[in-house]
């Protein structure tokens, strides 16, 4: 049973979750750069987002975050949580059925 896997795949969603909660938080902060997760294999990489940022009327940079984008990441991060959760309980389901074969 892979349920190790399943637990790696929740720690890395909690990780990307953490990124789009930042980027959120600091959509108003003046020059704030946005940050990108990607999940390579089971590891994840944090790098700068390239997107341009606009400037302010006093020529400051804004903050590239992207209010849309996020928050769609957080919609498909929940769905995908909740995919490994209902996983993980199949098959613990799954292994008390056996075990109670067993007995």
């Amino acid at each position: 049973m892979k349920v190790d896997a399943n637990m790696q795949a929740m720690q890395n969603i909690g990780t990307m979750q953490q990124v789009s909660a930042n980027n959120l938080a600091n959509v108003s902060s003046d020059g704030f750069r946005a940050s990108t997760a990607v999940q390579q294999g089971d590891r994840i990489s944090i790098s700068a987002d390239a997107r341009a940022a606009g400037v302010n009327t006093a020529g400051n940079p804004l903050s590239n975050s992207n209010v849309g984008r996020e928050m769609v990441n957080m919609s498909v991060y929940s769905a995908s949580m909740g995919a490994n959760v209902g996983v993980i309980r199949s098959q613990d389901d799954m292994e008390q059925a056996l075990m109670a074969l067993k007995k």
